[in-house]
């Protein structure tokens, strides 16, 4: 169908989607004929594709497009399809219709799933630190493989942004649940710069790729990796967070200006992104220098 619809709502609809997704089968006749009047197997019949198609039930059955209600009209043998304008009289009729549509093509209601779908939103998000639109999109799509209704979007956008927010703590606390006030301390110390330096914090020094192919590139070189390692760039553990994660928020670090990290609340997101870039900053210059510094720190300096 085209994409000028939304949750909830249709879109425009040809005629050849339709004889595609609005085709009333054997079973949904048999259901339909239960209903008297035209309007009300009209109007049973419009509900019947709407949960079908938008996995929901409209809190106004009738605000679908005119082209949809007059193919249902067709198929029912229905000549004045704004018959249906009554449908919606009695409000306890449409929540009746919608409970046996419920029963008969056994669909879950929302409350049944709900405390499954907010952990598995909950893992999607620890495991891939999508935005909420990917979270979203992911959580419409595993309620209806699993033909359950779906809330009203306010509703599953809360629990997707409490699900973002428990990875979210789970991460930081993944990573910083490891330092010592005095590593947390060094490692936030890098936003800052230090006096005489030109207002250039020791993070912007140990981002920059300052290997050159001279005998003062390579100390230099040697110089950022022992600074690493005293920070605990070697021995920061990330193992328990899922490499994807580590690599979002170290690129955030790379890429963020200090004065920007220094803003960043709260505190132990700017200690995550801190611990995760520092980690990925040791790996890279670990990797860009082949020789092995003492445990001592380096001793090239005589």
């Amino acid at each position: 169908m085209t994409d000028e619809g939304g949750y909830g709502r249709f879109g425009a609809l040809s005629r050849v989607e339709l004889e595609r997704f609005f085709y009333l089968d054997d079973e949904d006749r048999k259901l339909i004929a239960g209903r008297r009047r035209d309007y009300n197997r009209l109007g049973f019949a419009l509900q019947v594709v709407t949960v079908r198609q938008l996995g929901m039930f409209l809190a106004d059955p009738l605000d679908v497009p005119s082209e949809l209600l007059d193919y249902l009209a067709e198929q029912l043998g229905i000549e004045d399809s704004s018959c249906v304008k009554q449908y919606t009289e009695r409000e306890k009729t449409k929540l009746e219709h919608a409970w046996e549509i419920q029963r008969e093509y056994a669909l879950a209601s929302y409350g049944e799933v709900e405390a499954e779908l907010a952990a598995w939103v909950a893992d999607q998000a620890w495991a891939t630190g999508d935005g909420p639109k990917a979270v979203f999109a992911g959580a419409v799509d595993w309620l209806r493989k699993r033909q359950a209704l779906l809330p009203g979007p306010r509703t599953l956008e809360r629990l997707v942004t409490d699900g973002r927010q428990t990875a979210d703590q789970r991460l930081w606390n993944a990573l910083i649940d490891q330092l010592t006030a005095g590593s947390a301390s060094a490692l936030l110390g890098l936003l800052d710069a230090p006096e005489g330096k030109r207002h250039v914090s020791e993070l912007e020094r140990l981002r920059k790729g300052v290997f050159r192919t001279s005998s003062r590139g390579m100390l230099d070189a040697l110089d950022r990796l022992a600074d690493l390692i005293a920070l605990g760039g070697q021995s920061l553990d990330v193992s328990m967070v899922p490499q994807r994660r580590v690599i979002g928020l170290a690129t955030y670090g790379l890429s963020s200006k200090a004065p920007a990290l220094r803003r960043l609340e709260p505190r132990r997101n700017r200690l995550a992104v801190m611990v995760a870039t520092v980690k990925v900053l040791s790996g890279r210059a670990s990797k860009s220098w082949p020789v092995a510094l003492p445990r001592s720190g380096c001793s090239c300096h005589g």
